[in-house]
């Protein structure tokens, strides 16, 4: 049964919900990004997924009444702790944020104000940087189309056409907790793509909508979860199509499919290939 999310009292208008393991090297930089954003009106839920390193500790040093801290007395998988962390929003906007990423200055605030343009939109999705373990930059990446509302039939589409995730990584998503309440909890049954999943539940319940600003950087680092489990990608993106076509959510033409399926083992190639000659020699 999907979790339920924490009924809101008097609540801020964002949630940035921060789910770690063993996330020490780089999340005091992920945490001073959060803090110190333009707008005020948010709070940062974190939930320690019983890290074996120093990260407890360093949370704990942190000093901020917006900071909510939570410790798993066990490990319970990534899956259920996104779930426990997603639970505990209380924000009418939730973003997922990883310990290893970093957000813009701006980056709530024009998020929130474009869902607050656009009451239609369950999500809004912004341009990142991508970043090597390091901080090097490596390449920008937005999404494919115009800025605004975007229909969740063309998203759908066009993301199983090009065989991967355009709508993008979680540090660069805002939801409306509305809908979340409606999509259920994160699936993390096809690890690879728990993301991608739960954006395509989201967008039953409302339209996209799409910004070119660059407002996140996602790092490329050996040490991810997305990097442990990288080389079963395109398998995985197979099964994903095969579960959104059984579904019967959005239709989706023969062609596309075949072109999908093509592209996500040329993909699952192209990030093997990333991460060892590239993100391995950063770190």
């Amino acid at each position: 049964m999907p979790q339920q999310l924490t009924q809101p009292g008097t609540a801020p208008l964002v949630s940035v919900c921060l789910p770690v393991y063993n996330g020490e090297p780089f999340l005091r930089a992920a945490m001073d990004s959060v803090l110190a954003q333009t707008h005020k009106d948010f709070e940062l839920v974190v939930f320690d997924n019983a890290s074996t390193d120093g990260t407890w500790q360093l949370l704990q040093s942190f000093r901020d009444h917006r900071i909510r801290l939570h410790r798993n007395d066990s490990n319970l998988g990534p899956e259920a702790n996104w779930n426990r962390a997603l639970g505990a929003a209380r924000g009418k906007y939730v973003k997922i944020f990883n310990h290893d990423d970093l957000l813009e200055p701006e980056c709530l605030a024009r998020q929130a104000a474009a869902l607050e343009s656009a009451p239609e939109a369950a999500l809004a999705f912004c341009g990142r940087a991508i970043i090597l373990a390091d901080g090097r930059p490596f390449l920008a990446r937005t999404a494919p189309w115009p800025e605004g509302p975007v229909a969740p039939g063309i998203i759908v589409r066009d993301c199983v056409r090009a065989g991967t995730n355009l709508v993008g990584e979680p540090s660069a998503v805002m939801f409306r907790r509305e809908c979340a309440i409606k999509a259920g909890s994160f699936d993390g049954s096809i690890p690879y793509l728990i993301d991608l999943d739960y954006w395509v539940r989201l967008l039953e319940h409302g339209s996209g909508y799409c910004m070119k600003n660059q407002l996140a950087s996602f790092r490329l680092s050996p040490h991810q979860w997305t990097a442990v489990i990288g080389r079963k990608q395109s398998r995985q993106y197979l099964d994903f199509m095969d579960r959104l076509l059984a579904g019967g959510r959005f239709r989706i033409g023969a062609v596309t499919c075949l072109r999908g399926r093509l592209r996500a083992r040329l993909n699952g190639l192209l990030r093997a290939l990333v991460y060892r000659f590239v993100v391995r020699g950063s770190s």
